[in-house]
């Protein structure tokens, strides 16, 4: 099988995986590239036991990352029991208790953006959905999940641009992102400590909370606000994006979104969120020789379990490169598994979901607009740089 090859820094990939990940799934679906040490999943069976395996190192794995710059040590790159401290004392601001807060404003959030696309459709107005409106909208839900003010808005959204090519492991470092990092810092250490003294319910207090007793430094609170930017502004808006772009190319999913007798808001969305996830892979190496669907993996290797493959793989999703709003069992890895699962994943439900019901008192139908529709370069997240839409 010498042939097959997969190269997410390949346009072509970017573009479009899916063709990739089915014929390396059908000949190879325990990919080993040599030159790398590097082994591909694309099964969901192993890429779910991968993501569950202590064996397999996410501290490691940063190795297979091919940039000057590092990302501060945070949930994302360590392993236990750093991970398990990191995340425990983050996890508050994604409970139960703290979404319905969160719900206080995201409901009127979401109405207030979903009337500027109907605005848009009665005027018969051409909109960028990527840049008119799922950018700024995910700027605005993890400004408001930190607990940021109005005023800090123009700058974060400067920031948010700069700093979100951290997540792509092979990008060159864009120009003053580290300086972007560094400014966003500064004013969140100003509203962290703020927070010792004038609780609120948002992240920052939570993040407040864990430096009071001594569960973080200032500096892993900070770096913990900064993964919530990097790993939130972008793959939420690019997740919006991906899944209109997945409703264009079938209009008729339209009608089992928001016609009559539709899907419910829960199905719809975990189906959405499957189809083309934003986060296309992550990255493990091992610290022990195992067995992975059969093949032998050494101490050392890395293993990239491919996860928008998993969610297409037909053992486990029945015409799984259908959009199928209505598919009940749906035991996708758009967010992960296992101990790095997505711990914001409650959250973007949250946001799938008000955009879905909200979808539904919107009677036109979008279709491509007349300019170009084209995918941003880089390798994560996998989004749109411009969807333009219209409507019927």
């Amino acid at each position: 099988m010498g042939s097959l090859s997969y190269d997410p820094r390949d346009p072509r990939v970017h573009a479009d995986p899916y063709p990739g990940y089915e014929a390396l799934r059908e000949h190879d679906p325990v990919h080993f590239v040599p030159g790398a040490r590097v082994w591909f999943l694309t099964r969901h069976s192993d890429c779910l036991a991968v993501l569950c395996d202590p064996r397999l190192s996410a501290r490691h794995g940063q190795r297979l990352r091919r940039r000057d710059t590092a990302l501060p040590t945070s949930m994302l790159n360590t392993d236990p029991p750093d991970h398990t401290r990191l995340r425990r004392a983050a996890a508050p601001a994604f409970r139960p208790r703290a979404l319905r807060e969160h719900g206080r404003w995201l409901v009127p959030l979401v109405g207030a953006w979903m009337g500027r696309v109907r605005e848009a459709a009665r005027a018969g107005r051409e909109v960028d959905l990527a840049a008119e409106f799922a950018r700024p909208l995910a700027l605005r839900v993890v400004a408001g999940l930190l607990g940021l003010p109005e005023e800090d808005l123009p700058d974060f959204d400067g920031w948010a641009g700069a700093v979100a090519g951290n997540l792509d492991p092979f990008a060159a470092p864009a120009g003053g992102g580290e300086a972007a990092m560094a400014a966003m810092c500064d004013r969140f250490a100003d509203h962290l400590f703020s927070r010792l003294t004038a609780p609120r319910p948002d992240a920052f207090t939570v993040l407040a909370g864990a430096c009071s007793d001594g569960t973080l430094a200032p500096a892993e609170a900070m770096a913990t606000a900064g993964l919530l930017v990097v790993g939130g502004v972008e793959p939420l808006g690019d997740m919006i994006v991906n899944a209109v772009a997945a409703m264009l190319a079938d209009p008729g999913r339209w009608r089992d979104l928001a016609g009559s007798g539709a899907a419910p808001a829960r199905t719809a969305t975990e189906e959405l969120l499957r189809i083309d996830p934003p986060i296309q892979f992550t990255a493990r190496t091992a610290t022990e020789d195992l067995v992975v669907g059969g093949r032998s993996i050494r101490r050392g290797d890395g293993v990239v379990p491919l996860l928008g493959a998993a969610n297409r793989d037909p053992a486990r999703f029945t015409r799984p490169g259908r959009l199928d709003l209505r598919r009940r069992v749906n035991p996708h890895l758009s967010f992960g598994a296992g101990p790095h699962a997505c711990l914001g994943a409650p959250l973007v439900r949250m946001v799938g979901r008000l955009l879905v019901t909200a979808v539904r008192e919107c009677t036109a139908e979008p279709r491509p607009g007349g300019g170009p529709a084209f995918h941003r370069p880089g390798t994560v997240p996998r989004g749109y740089a411009s969807l333009p839409l219209r409507w019927s």
